[in-house]
């Protein structure tokens, strides 16, 4: 009688003796080396192996030195009703981003500003209307003094000379001709502001600061520009364009 680990004998038909050698061994038994085998150190290589993938370095190569990046910092971020000056950044680079995007047709409409810079806008509106209204009228005084004769225009005695009359209206030309360029300016700036242009304020606060300056020589209306000015400036009217820059409002 066989018992189960046995392996059928020579005689038995269909018997092959085992691999290695003859009787029985378990599967998983240990391989034994052979005698005088040494195992290799750890880290040994055979001669001219390379790993797979391996490109060796040309010939004067150096490798670079490891340089670790900064860690990434995110930009704070302003808050929505952020009030704080900052200097344009939006200044247009061509006559095309100067003009407004609608043309003229919505001058009289405040579209969706807030409050104050709504009466900014009004204000500046008639501050302009009035400056218009000045100017042509001292354009055409000045245009008149330009023929004055000695010390009388239109048969009527003036004081002062001839000549004098006719230096002050080539002053009142120059200075009309300035004011009607700075008028130009306020309604494209203004309409510019409506469009949510940082530049179109600080524009309007120089012109409101030459207004001034024409308004001694005769050819200005600056009171109402500084008021429409300082509305422009205060928070309310900060927050609303701040945010237009940021596009979110």
């Amino acid at each position: 009688m066989s018992t189960p680990n046995e392996y059928p004998g020579p005689e038995q038909s269909g018997s092959q003796p085992p691999v290695g050698g003859s009787g029985s061994q378990p599967e998983n038994a240990p391989q034994t080396p052979n005698p005088g085998y040494q195992a290799p150190p750890p880290g040994y290589q055979q001669p001219g192996y390379q790993q797979p993938g391996y490109q060796a370095p040309p010939p004067g190569y150096q490798q670079q030195p490891y340089q670790q990046q900064a860690p990434y910092q995110q930009q704070p971020q302003k808050p929505a009703g952020d009030t704080s000056f900052q200097m344009p950044a939006d200044w247009p680079k061509d006559m095309k981003g100067v003009m407004p995007a609608n043309g003229f047709a919505g001058l009289f409409s405040t579209g969706q500003l807030p409050q104050l810079l709504k009466v900014s806008y009004i204000i500046w509106l008639v501050t302009a209307g009035i400056w218009l209204l000045f100017t042509v009228l001292g354009l055409i005084f000045s245009l008149i003094a330009l023929g004055a004769q000695d010390n009388s225009l239109f048969g009527i005695t003036i004081p002062g000379s001839g000549a004098a009359m006719r230096a002050g209206g080539v002053k009142g030309i120059i200075v009309s001709i300035i004011a009607l360029v700075l008028i130009a300016a306020v309604l494209v700036c203004i309409m510019k502001l409506k469009e949510g242009m940082q530049w179109a304020r600080m524009a309007l606060s120089v012109i409101a600061v030459l207004s001034i300056v024409l308004a001694f020589l005769g050819g200005g209306s600056g009171l109402l520009g500084i008021v429409a000015t300082v509305l422009m400036w205060l928070p309310e009217s900060s927050v609303w364009l701040n945010a237009r820059a940021r596009g979110t409002a």
